[in-house]
């Protein structure tokens, strides 16, 4: 059996970029490794503080124009996707700081700065997608970037 690297992410970060709706996962830490990256919906919600920005007006707009919901249904639809799941496999391609890319991705409208967390000592990841999963695929996921052992 083979392994691949795979990266833990909350909902609804992980289906956005399983979606191709978000190619830059912001970090607070990087790593050497580039390649195929397994993306692993978390088992549950991320605490109230910690996914902040997913209860502003625009973040839940946006969200709800990609998953095709009144913004009043944001909640009900969040907890609709898959958890505790391997949902696509992407391509991590390079990682920058944050400040490199912040300014030209601040425009309000543009749904990459609005997922994303781009303050000062944060890493932008660029990832490709490859190839999204119909079924999401159950996991334990973890920390950091872990080794997943591929069942399909």
């Amino acid at each position: 059996m083979s392994t691949m690297k795979a990266l833990t992410l909350w909902q609804p970060w992980a289906s956005l970029v399983a979606l191709g709706e978000k190619r830059i996962e912001t970090r607070c830490w990087q790593t050497s490794y580039r390649g195929e990256l397994a993306i692993h919906a978390a088992q549950k919600l991320p605490p109230r503080w910690l996914g902040a920005s997913m209860h502003g007006n625009e973040f839940r707009c946006q969200l709800a124009d990609i998953l095709n919901c009144r913004v009043d249904h944001v909640d009900a639809a969040i907890r609709a996707l898959p958890y505790g799941a391997i949902v696509a496999i992407t391509r991590l391609v390079s990682i920058e700081e944050t400040s490199r890319v912040r300014d030209e991705l601040a425009d309000l409208n543009n749904r990459e700065f609005i997922f994303g967390n781009y303050e000062d000592g944060r890493y932008a990841w660029h990832l490709a997608l490859v190839k999204k999963f119909d079924a999401p695929i159950p996991a334990k996921g973890n920390r950091l970037l872990w080794n997943w052992k591929i069942t399909f």
